[in-house]
């Protein structure tokens, strides 16, 4: 009898020691600079403002430097993931795989500099036992693709000196 108590009593115990996982849905979205060399219109710098989903963008998740899962957001830019707590940081696709941000040549840019970018994670999760945070460090979509990160040779219209 008492044998039967103490395993009952273990199976009743486990279950409260171990972590739950919390059941969250992210929501990504980025501004899309004004790219453009001219003088932006009133309705082109709202545009530059305007909150937009960051749809169909895939993401790499590490917890203690180890990739635990891929995630890929949804049309409206959301995510439905169910993480133990922790803290989490989110990569993309070309920081985790060594490539540069849109694609081009390694030539079109500085190693050394791409070498640290790929260490920098673009979002953060906090996951407690109740909630968690996602803190947005910067997305390679919200830059204009002549202020890339660790470009070699850049366009700057101002310093084009003209007669």
């Amino acid at each position: 009898m008492k044998f039967l108590f103490v395993i009952f009593s273990v199976a009743l115990f486990l279950p409260s020691k171990a972590q739950r996982k919390l059941k969250m849905e992210l929501g990504f979205t980025y501004k899309q600079p004004y790219c453009g060399a001219a003088k932006p219109t009133v309705e082109q710098q709202l545009e530059a403002q305007r909150e937009r989903p960051l749809d169909k963008q895939k993401f790499y998740v590490f917890k203690e430097n180890i990739c635990v899962d891929t995630i890929i957001t949804n049309d409206s830019g959301l995510v439905r993931v169910k993480y133990l707590t922790g803290t989490y940081f989110l990569f993309e696709p070309w920081k985790v795989e060594k490539k540069t941000p849109d694609g081009s040549p390694m030539t079109d840019f500085f190693k050394a500099c791409l070498e640290k970018e790929w260490k920098k994670p673009n979002y953060k999760l906090t996951v407690n036992n109740e909630d968690f945070k996602l803190e947005y460090y910067e997305i390679s979509i919200s830059r204009c693709s002549n202020q890339l990160a660790c470009l070699k040779v850049r366009h700057l219209p101002k310093l084009i000196k003209r007669n």
